[in-house]
Parts: structure tokens; C-alpha cells; sequence
């Protein structure tokens, strides 16, 4: 298991990856209740499709869910930027 988790202080800058998949939380704003929600998901990255998905009120609800169904993928910076050709300007 990893020793790095998601947490409270990390959730909006860190997500798990598998391959093509990615597990992470995402914040959702409910303009009808005025309120915000804490999406615990899972999709698959080439093809854009949501494998699971999964809507908390509660921020620790939505960290918890994804720690121990995805806790076992490697923990990545959301905003890594990738190297090689495909980030060259003279492509």
C-alpha cells in the first residue's frame, strides 16, 4: 500500500493513477442549494468515460472512498507537466 495519501490538505492537488486511470475528488458547486460537493470519481483517461463517480457532502467522506479503493495506485501531482516532443514548441 501507498504511504502517501490523499488528504484534507491535498485532495485538490493530487489524484491516484493506474495505467490509463485516474482516481481523484473533484469540488462541485450546487447552485440550487448553494452549496458545494465533494465528487469521489474514477475515469478512464484515453477515452474520457467516468468508471465511477460518487457525490459527499462531506470532504472527509469523499477522501476516504478513494483512499481505500484506489490508495493502492501511484499518488500524482495533478499539475505535472509532462516532457518530451509532445510539450515541444517546435512541433
Amino acid at each position: 500500500m501507498s504511504l502517501s495519501r490523499i488528504t484534507d490538505e491535498n485532495y485538490m492537488d493530487k489524484v491516484y493513477q493506474f495505467r490509463d486511470r485516474q482516481a481523484g475528488i473533484s469540488v462541485i458547486y450546487d447552485p440550487n442549494h448553494d452549496r458545494f460537493l465533494y465528487n469521489a470519481y474514477c475515469l478512464e483517461t484515453k477515452i474520457m468515460k467516468e468508471l465511477v463517480t460518487v457525490e459527499h457532502d462531506d470532504v472527509q467522506a469523499a477522501i476516504d472512498l478513494i483512499n481505500e479503493e484506489f490508495g493502492t495506485w501511484e499518488l500524482r501531482d495533478v499539475h505535472e507537466t509532462k516532457s518530451g516532443c509532445g510539450s515541444c514548441v517546435a512541433k
